[in-house]
């Protein structure tokens, strides 16, 4: 039977999972050969012994054996299907879903599930060899007493662990500060401890997990991974504020990196000298592919919400089918100019390649005006920066979008499907449509608010010195290793230092008074 199963069974079953798009059908048959087979043999085995002749209790100590070997392998068997199909292909689809749960779970199931599978079969593997129990749990309950007293500091970092992966402040990846100071990436969850790589010392800490749930913690990366910025700058005291304040507002304007008005950055970015023309220019053609993509933004919320409004107003009196497929006409042409691939997740299914390769094939086939296309533009020309071109930046950049744009091409077809099915009001089909309306602008791309333009605010004089704050948000803290943030700090002060002369100003130098010793009169220096 092993071998009819081995070269029949199996065989049949390999020719037919290479003809199926997905390849977790090969996963599981390379998985369940061997341990299947060693089942059927050893239940072979013991279907043999009643034939061997051999002493009753020899030959029940045998056939308990040899089953509990199969348990044991049963529970290995199943052990390998979870990590090898469930969580391996959860741990791809949780790259492409929107939700953080599959992020949390999928660490849960593969850290405890082994010590679950274990303990299972360990179990039943104890029963079935005749081994009482009860005494046995009534020991391994005062050892537990006894070792939890003894090992509460690890059980404690356990616990928290198991806290921090449920209700989690964070996810992978995430930029934290301690409350120290100190600025670390989250790199893993552990099972007593959680690793934090230091961004500045360029090393690895180990923190126990129970001192990390007590920490308070500042997500640098929540709601947006932009980061606020000041920059101070000092002029002499008798400078004009407003010329100032113009020529300061200008410099923050003119830099390609900082979140703001698009239009004015535009006129702007080619007077920021101190950068290299390759960046200038490339930071031109970014922010008109940025402004693009805000436009179309802005225009499809709009038109999903007007849209929702019609439905509003014929569903009160029930849709009748000629309304349905104007309401569907109306949707179709704005799924086009969404960009919609019809049953995007059964293409995707079988889609072999990674992610960035499937968006780029859906996007080729989509409107080169719709939205997906136009963000896809807008990825690819960011990656390019001179600053980000060829490293892991452009590669994160790339595989984050492309899971954005997934959700978007899932969301409109999804509603093309709801809305070709509508026969009730109970559907309603409007606030679906709003959903989407609001879900575009605030989780797939957000233009920038008003409250997020650079500005420069001026803080007084001290000391026979103007001082002036610059505020302004860096796109994204995460590029360049985390440098980005004191990079474009830099290069502000830089800028601001070469323009000063130009228009007339100098940076301040502050006044002390002196007093000599002695009763002398007070000097200014």
């Amino acid at each position: 039977m092993a071998l009819i199963v081995q070269l029949i069974v199996f065989g049949l079953l390999r020719r037919i999972a290479s003809r199926t798009e997905t390849d977790w059908e090969d996963v599981v048959i390379q998985v369940s050969r061997r341990p299947l087979t060693l089942v059927i043999v050893l239940l072979g085995m013991v279907n043999s012994l009643d034939h061997l002749g051999l002493h009753e209790v020899l030959s029940d100590v045998v056939h308990r054996w040899t089953i509990a070997v199969v348990i044991a392998i049963v529970t290995y068997w199943s052990w390998k299907l979870v990590k090898e199909v469930v969580v391996h292909y959860g741990q791809e689809l949780s790259r492409r879903s929107e939700t953080r749960v599959d992020d949390v779970l999928l660490p849960i199931v593969d850290q405890f599930a082994p010590l679950v599978f274990s303990l299972v079969g360990g179990t039943i593997i104890l029963q079935y060899l005749g081994v009482k129990l009860d005494a046995l749990l009534v020991a391994i309950g005062g050892a537990a007493f006894i070792l939890a007293f003894a090992l509460q500091d690890i059980l404690s970092n356990v616990f928290s662990g198991l806290s921090l992966l449920v209700d989690t402040p964070f996810k992978y990846g995430d930029l934290v500060m301690l409350e120290d100071g100190k600025v670390c990436q989250v790199v893993r969850i552990g099972v007593r401890v959680t690793q934090l790589y230091d961004i500045y010392a360029h090393a690895l800490i180990y923190m126990p997990n129970s001192k990390l749930a007590n920490e308070r913690l500042v997500n640098l990366m929540q709601p947006t991974p932009e980061l606020v910025s000041t920059v101070t700058v000092e002029l002499q005291g008798d400078a004009d504020v407003e010329q100032a304040r113009a020529l300061l507002t200008d410099v923050l304007d003119g830099h390609p990196d900082l979140v703001g008005d698009i239009a004015r950055k535009l006129e702007r970015v080619d007077q920021f000298e101190i950068l290299e023309a390759e960046k200038r220019t490339q930071g031109l053609v970014r922010l008109r592919a940025e402004q693009s993509v805000n436009q179309a933004v802005t225009a499809s919320a709009q038109a999903l919400r007007d849209l929702a409004r019609a439905v509003r107003r014929r569903e009160r009196g029930g849709l009748s089918r000629a309304e349905r497929a104007e309401l569907l006409s109306s949707y179709e042409a704005l799924a086009a100019s969404l960009g919609r691939i019809e049953r995007i997740d059964k293409r995707l299914d079988g889609h072999r390649g990674g992610l960035e390769e499937f968006i780029q094939a859906c996007v080729a086939e989509l409107p080169q005006e719709s939205l997906a296309a136009r963000t896809w533009d807008w990825v690819d020309v960011w990656t390019q920066d001179p600053d980000l071109a060829g490293s892991e930046d452009a590669e994160r950049l790339r595989a984050q979008w492309a899971g954005r744009v997934l959700a978007l091409l899932r969301r409109v077809d999804g509603l093309h499907r709801r809305l070709a099915r509508a026969d009730s009001l109970e559907q309603r089909l409007d606030d679906a449509l709003d959903d989407l309306a609001a879900w575009i602008p605030d989780d797939f791309k957000q233009p920038a608010p008003g409250w997020k333009h650079s500005g420069v605010s001026f803080r007084g004089v001290s000391n026979g010195v103007q001082e002036y704050a610059l505020f302004f948000y860096v796109d994204d803290i995460e590029l360049e290793h985390f440098f980005r943030q004191s990079r474009v700090e830099g290069q502000v002060r830089r800028e601001v230092m070469r323009r000063l002369p130009g228009a007339g100003l100098r940076a301040g130098v502050p006044r002390r008074d002196v007093r000599l010793v002695g009763g002398g009169q007070p000097a200014q220096t």
